[in-house]
């Protein structure tokens, strides 16, 4: 028996280290919880995945507003007048 310390991060156990089986073979877990709480691992991952969802959303939104390009024109336009 072969014990392998892993993280389950929602989907599937991540091994903390290689583990020696080749690749396809067939196991069977026992899965035994080894902290009632979260790990740094496991808060450092939950953070790391909100921090994603916060940017995907963000970038889902336009951050300029639709009069952006007119005040910029006046902008461009009183320098060429001006000869800055």
């Amino acid at each position: 028996m072969t014990e392998v310390r892993a993280v389950y991060d929602g989907r599937v156990f991540i091994p903390e280290k290689p583990c020696n089986f080749t690749k396809g073979s067939e196991v069977i877990l026992t899965i035994e919880s080894v902290n009632k709480s979260l790990s740094e691992k496991e808060k450092k991952l939950a953070a790391f995945r909100q921090l994603t969802r916060e940017v995907h959303e963000t970038n889902k939104t336009d951050p300029l507003p639709p009069e952006f390009d007119a005040i910029l024109s006046k902008r461009v336009r009183f320098r060429e007048l001006t000869d800055l």
